[in-house]
């Protein structure tokens, strides 16, 4: 029992100098950052001259944190699809999609900008997408944004087809639906 007393202190002993050391250096530390200014932190392995943080919190996209991100895309979103950026935004940053350029089929294949289609307002439908024949309907409007997004990312990005004219071939029988796209997508990188 005796020996275990000797090892609680030893312990308690060294946890306390521990902290006071911890303290002692914060308390020396006399360029304290303010929060509100902008702290850039580069790495060696940072090809870009993009700070990989901005304000505390991580870059995600075009050097934009995620709630700059999300912020973007939400001026870019309309009608039912206002405010839902987030979901653009969280996805984008967990398969590397492009988020501009699915916000940007998104928009034009709804056509939200002027009014959400039925399809999309009452059945989370995006894109009007069928299945046998039918029209496909969602549970939420998360759920089809999820379903659109996963579409673009298997049967497009992930074959090597990441902009809007090398989508077009395979996803439009019209030849001017890249522009009608890069329209959108321009929009969004303006604002």
């Amino acid at each position: 029992m005796r020996n275990y007393f000797k090892y609680l202190i030893v312990i308690v002993l060294l946890v306390s100098a521990i902290y006071l050391i911890d303290f002692k250096d914060e308390s020396k530390s006399t360029d304290k950052i303010n929060k509100d200014e902008m702290v850039a932190i580069k790495l060696d392995d940072n090809k870009t001259d993009e700070p990989l943080l901005k304000l505390g919190k991580e870059t995600v996209y075009g050097g934009l944190t995620r709630d700059e991100l999300v912020l973007r895309l939400n001026n870019n979103l309309y009608d039912t699809l206002a405010g839902t950026g987030e979901y653009f935004a969280d996805y984008a940053i967990k398969t590397g999609l492009d988020p501009y350029l699915a916000v940007s089929i998104v928009n034009l294949e709804t056509g939200c900008k002027w009014g959400c289609s039925y399809l999309t307002k009452y059945n989370y439908n995006i894109g009007g997408l069928r299945s046998n024949g039918s029209y496909m309907s969602f549970s939420t409007l998360h759920d089809g944004i999820t379903y659109y997004l996963d579409l673009l990312y298997y049967n497009y990005w992930l074959k090597g087809l990441t902009t809007a004219e090398l989508m077009n071939s395979k996803y439009a029988e019209s030849t001017t639906w890249a522009d009608k796209v890069n329209a959108y997508y321009n929009a969004i990188i303006s604002s």
